[in-house]
């Protein structure tokens, strides 16, 4: 995958399409993680100051949450985050 996470117990399973991307991030871990993502952006075909990391809302999985590239992020127990890498709108 060209976006690991630095925790062994959380997963993160990259679905890319002509300079989009979909991050599917899951944790297994028993306690609420903080983790970082290693972006592969050249794999991507994205770059870091023109990529922004939104996480949609969607009802009964997630709130909506926004990280810049190099931002932990917080993953629940046994839960997860979908999150959609695109280029920033001007």
């Amino acid at each position: 995958c060209p976006v690991p996470a630095d925790h062994p117990d959380v997963k993160v399973t990259a679905y890319i399409k002509d300079g989009r991307a979909l991050l599917a991030i899951g944790s297994w871990a028993r306690e609420t993680t903080k983790v970082n993502l290693t972006i592969d952006w050249d794999a991507l075909g994205l770059a870091p100051d023109t990529t922004a990391l939104p996480a949609p809302a969607i009802k009964e999985f997630q709130d909506a949450c926004t990280w810049s590239p190099d931002d932990p992020i917080h993953v629940l127990p046994l839960r997860g985050w979908l999150i959609c890498l695109d280029k920033r709108q001007v």
